[in-house]
């Protein structure tokens, strides 16, 4: 099979076949009698498997390794292996994240419904008992906190998985997803009560940042806050002031 042939079977430019070739990831062809390249058709097996490791992002100095030991024959058969399973892990975890970003653009799409038809959908969303209090809870949590809220569940994961359940079943599948108030009203309160509480602050950033995510100007949180010297004190106030003051300086420089 001649490089003109290959390329249209596999895709690949034959630029990209000589360069694949150069650098090892493809073994030198055969040569005809007039010396042009003569591939067997089996290496269209190896090149459909390189394309499935550039799919799933392996780097091309991964792809060269496996490559060499490919090529020292069945003693690397466990090196190989090795090599295979930790990509593995890398592609599940980045289908996790990517699931977790796509939960987030449903629910920001779903946002954009007319209010009076959240609260009704909301409403049976309560209602409906198929809808477990568990998957109601990662949707709230991933309109409200957005990354902030799943970075704090992933951390539990490793010490206390239920716990993580907890919040999002009852603090997020029962509580915020009731229909008596919306999610703005919700995180006016939780940012009031998490500064009056004076020691909470990682979770008052969570709720500075949700309340961002939901339509709370900074302004409007800004007086939320200093509001609180009135009923909880200075000290509350002053440590809310500035841990609002964190979050947007990290959204200004994320931006």
């Amino acid at each position: 099979m001649k490089i003109g042939e290959l390329s249209r079977r596999s895709g690949l430019s034959a630029h990209t076949i000589r360069y694949y070739e150069r650098i090892g990831l493809l073994p030198y062809a055969d040569r005809d009698r007039s010396s042009q390249r003569d591939y067997d058709a089996s290496i269209l097996v190896w090149i459909e498997f390189l394309g499935k490791l550039k799919t799933t992002g392996m780097p091309i100095r991964e792809m060269l390794r496996y490559a060499a030991l490919r090529e020292l024959g069945s003693e690397t058969g466990a090196q190989r292996r090795a090599l295979l399973e930790r990509h593995r892990e890398q592609v599940r975890a980045r289908v996790d994240e990517l699931n977790a970003c796509l939960l987030v653009l449903d629910t920001k799409i779903d946002g954009y419904a007319d209010s009076d038809k959240r609260i009704v959908i909301m409403t049976q969303s309560f209602s409906n008992a198929a809808n477990s209090r568990l998957e109601r809870g990662k949707r709230a949590l991933a309109e409200i906190d957005g990354e902030a809220g799943h970075k704090v569940i992933a951390a539990l994961a490793d010490i206390a998985p239920d716990f993580a359940d907890y919040v999002f079943e009852f603090s997020f599948g029962d509580i915020y997803s009731r229909p008596g108030l919306d999610l703005r009203a919700r995180e006016v309160a939780t940012i009031a009560a998490l500064a009056a509480m004076g020691n909470a602050a990682p979770q008052l950033k969570v709720h500075i940042e949700a309340g961002l995510n939901v339509g709370l100007s900074r302004a409007e949180i800004t007086e939320i806050l200093m509001q609180m010297a009135v009923y909880a004190g200075f000290p509350a106030a002053l440590n809310g002031l500035f841990a609002a003051k964190e979050v947007f300086a990290a959204r200004d420089m994320a931006a």
